[in-house]
């Protein structure tokens, strides 16, 4: 009777796995697609894989960074703008819609949505580094508080530390630039 139960047992936890790799995949043959570079059978994948699942957020977000890198940044706009509206949006969604702005050229927008971002998530390091090379490429040199902030708040995330470093390269300041360039390399 117990061999019953343990083969019973075993067989749903098999079927069980099978369909979690099954719902997964989609996804991953999106992503396949993606580092491929063949960005249109990857929209095409998670488009239909969203139909099954239209709420899920991770899929949506591949959708929208697939347009992105299409450069079709009308849809991926529209795509990442309903992902923003989400209560459950993280800061992988405000990057990508930031992305997004500046694939438009879009510098207002793409500021107003880091700021809200760093609202929302004042700990993210990812979000002051991308606010502070908006404001670099703005050619507006406070974004170097950005990228201090962001080492403050995320001192694992090492490209604040790139970028400061960077910056205190250009001035007359290379003491910091040294030090940021160590921590950054370590």
């Amino acid at each position: 009777m117990k061999k019953f139960f343990l083969l019973i047992f075993t067989a749903l936890t098999l079927h069980a796995e099978g369909q979690q790799e099954d719902a997964k995949s989609p996804q991953e043959t999106a992503k396949s697609f993606i580092k491929q570079g063949d960005y249109s059978n990857a929209i095409m994948v998670l488009n239909k894989a969203l139909l099954l699942d239209p709420g899920n957020l991770e899929m949506r977000k591949d959708l929208a960074f697939s347009q992105y890198l299409q450069k079709n940044y009308n849809k991926a706009v529209l795509t990442v703008e309903e992902l923003l509206d989400r209560r459950d949006a993280d800061v992988q969604v405000y990057q990508l819609a930031g992305m997004i702005y500046k694939g438009m050229e879009d510098a207002k927008e793409a500021e107003k949505l880091y700021k809200r971002g760093l609202r929302k998530f004042p700990a993210s390091g990812v979000l002051f580094n991308e606010y502070g090379e908006l404001l670099w490429y703005k050619q507006d040199y406070n974004a170097i508080l950005q990228w201090e902030k962001g080492i403050e708040a995320d001192p694992n995330y090492s490209a604040n530390y790139y970028n400061a470093a960077k910056y205190y390269f250009f001035t007359m300041d290379k003491v910091w630039s040294v030090i940021y360039a160590e921590i950054f390399v370590n």
